[in-house]
């Protein structure tokens, strides 16, 4: 039983398949659901019109009268008369059609004219209300057959009309007993009453009302998603970018609307990144102003002290010179810092990649600085891999990254000031992590760490803690290589993850 059930589900998952395929090409096509539309309303027009044809229809009718039928017999019966008097080769069985008329006649029934000839027209046999003796054999055989042409009695879908009620004859010629002959079979024929019907134009018109209003009624749910489109783009083209237009289908119609959507989505994260970027340019005006003023103005201050000769002492004369030359470095490291900014930030930078191993290049880096760590009474703790880890880096700019990150640890740790360095390959990156004990970060500044000109304490009064720069460069460097930078604080220790393609 299953082996016989089992290919006809197959033939239903099958046919299901292609049905469903079938309604979802309709509804991603909107030429295909117009011209489906178009074709069910004109069927659903054109069965309508057909259904009120016999009730609405039917107003102009004609009776006629068919006299094919009766034609046809007396046809019919004079054939069968000649095949058989041939057959036979008698001519009883004529004879015997003729003692049948007559006893027709004699009980006063409608009988049919029986007439043989000899080839000369003389009448050798014959009903009794016949009354000739001779005929004009060519002109009876004319006669004989315009009528059969002009009135098709083997048509009966032609109906013959009151006047066409005359005489009919049908002819056969017969050769019997070395004799040509011929027979001729006349009667009245007998008519059947049709009806004759002209169809009005009230159930065209009918169908003609249905398909249109049937049409509109379907197509106006398309054509509500025309104009709400219509009046989307109308809003969106005044100004008003947050308006979105309903999607509603899948046909290209919904796909517009997407588009358009998604358009006016662009064109609003545009305007927004264009506003952030002036709102960070006028920022950057501010904060470089401030951040170059602030060692100007103490450069300026202990130069003047120095020119007007305000000093006690020569220790008193090196101290403000040495503190007026620091601050010009501070502000030559702040100008430098933000030159190298604006040019990673440029899309047209280059970098120069090489392969280098990254565990070589750390562990270099950190020997170099053990000295300033020291000075800020600061240890390293390293955990490296014991694979070599290559990538390919533009080796001073990520040296500048690591750099940034390790003297941010040094200048800002807290506790027992060890600093844990971690490097290890994990799923085809190498992930670096640097990280030291520090005061607590709220997770807003956690987000702003990378900012420019970002300090915890937001104070610029002094630039000897740095320039705020140092970790937006470190960012935009890590990005140019492709991969990510992020902070965390958990359990009192701040930590710096940077996440590098290592070379295949």
């Amino acid at each position: 039983m299953r082996k016989i059930i089992k290919p006809f589900r197959y033939i239903l998952s099958k046919l299901k398949i292609l049905i469903v395929n079938a309604i979802t090409k309709i509804r991603q096509n909107i030429r295909i659901q117009l011209l489906t539309t178009f074709i069910l309303c004109a069927f659903l027009g054109l069965l309508l019109a057909r259904a009120t044809v016999p009730f609405l229809g039917n107003i102009n009718t004609t009776p006629t009268i068919d006299y094919s039928a009766g034609m046809e017999q007396i046809n019919f019966q004079a054939q069968r008369s000649a095949d058989l008097a041939v057959s036979e080769n008698s001519i009883d069985a004529l004879q015997q059609m003729i003692e049948a008329e007559n006893v027709k006649m004699e009980m006063k029934q409608s009988a049919l004219k029986v007439l043989v000839t000899d080839e000369r027209g003389k009448i050798l046999y014959k009903t009794k209300q016949a009354e000739e003796e001779q005929i004009d054999l060519h002109n009876k055989i004319r006669h004989v057959m315009d009528f059969a042409i002009n009135n098709r009695i083997y048509n009966y879908d032609i109906p013959q009309v009151e006047d066409s009620r005359q005489e009919f004859i049908a002819f056969y010629p017969l050769t019997i007993e070395d004799k040509d002959l011929y027979l001729f079979v006349s009667g009245i024929p007998k008519g059947v009453v049709i009806t004759k019907t002209a169809e009005g134009p009230i159930p065209a018109l009918i169908g003609i009302a249905f398909f249109t209003f049937s049409f509109f009624y379907i197509t106006k749910r398309k054509m509500k998603q025309i104009e709400a489109l219509a009046k989307g783009v109308k809003e969106i083209a005044k100004g008003d970018l947050s308006y979105r237009i309903e999607k509603k289908g899948i046909d290209e119609i919904a796909l517009l609307t997407e588009n358009v959507n998604h358009m006016a989505e662009a064109i609003m994260t545009n305007i927004e990144m264009e506003r952030r970027i002036e709102k960070q340019k006028n920022e950057l005006i501010t904060n470089v102003s401030h951040d170059l003023r602030t060692p100007l103005t103490s450069i300026m201050g202990y130069l003047r002290l120095l020119r007007d000769e305000r000093y006690d002492t020569k220790e008193q004369y090196d101290e403000y010179l040495k503190i007026a030359f620091s601050k010009s470095e501070q502000l030559k490291n702040l100008i430098d810092d933000l030159f190298e900014y604006t040019k990673l930030t440029n899309e047209s930078i280059i970098l120069g990649q090489q392969e280098v191993c990254i565990n070589e290049l750390l562990d270099q880096l950190i020997e170099e600085l053990i000295p300033q760590a020291e000075e800020n009474h600061r240890t390293f703790n390293k955990n490296f891999s014991e694979e070599r880890i290559f990538a390919t880096v533009d080796s001073e700019k990520i040296v500048r990254v690591f750099d940034n990150l390790l003297m941010n640890a040094i200048k800002y740790s807290t506790g027992d000031g060890e600093i844990f360095v971690s490097l290890e390959k994990k799923e085809g990156n190498v992930q670096i992590c640097v990280a030291n004990e520090s005061n607590e970060f709220t997770s807003e500044e956690l987000m702003s760490l990378f900012d420019r000109f970002y300090k915890k304490d937001q104070s610029r009064t002094s630039v000897a803690e740095g320039s705020g720069l140092g970790l937006a460069i470190a960012k935009s460097i890590v990005e140019l290589h492709g991969g990510k930078i992020d902070a965390k604080y958990t359990e009192g220790m701040l930590q710096f993850n940077i996440e590098l393609p290592v070379t295949a």
